[in-house]
């Protein structure tokens, strides 16, 4: 699991390579010993987001695997749409 540095450091990059928030956003999150909690603060109470990540095959995820994930949610939450980190594997997923 990443430490909170590392998290910040991922959620950070996810951040840029959403490129969808304003110069207002902020970005943020804690990790203890079961989860990461993340949180994004856009422009007000409508565009704020809060998202605890408890699932395991998540938590093992290396930065690199992360970043993605963290994007898609940084995009979702932006444009007020569902997005469970805690969802089903990416390999898992029907198509």
């Amino acid at each position: 699991m990443l430490t909170t540095d590392e998290l910040r450091t991922v959620l950070e990059h996810a951040w840029r390579d959403a490129a969808v928030c304003t110069r207002f956003c902020s970005v943020g999150g804690a990790c203890d010993e079961s989860s990461y909690t993340i949180h994004h603060n856009g422009l007000g109470p409508s565009d704020t987001g809060e998202h605890r990540v408890t699932a395991g095959w998540v938590l093992k995820l290396p930065e690199y695997q992360l970043l993605p994930w963290l994007t898609a949610w940084l995009i979702a939450t932006h444009n007020r749409q569902p997005f469970d980190l805690n969802g089903r594997s990416p390999a898992r997923r029907a198509h």
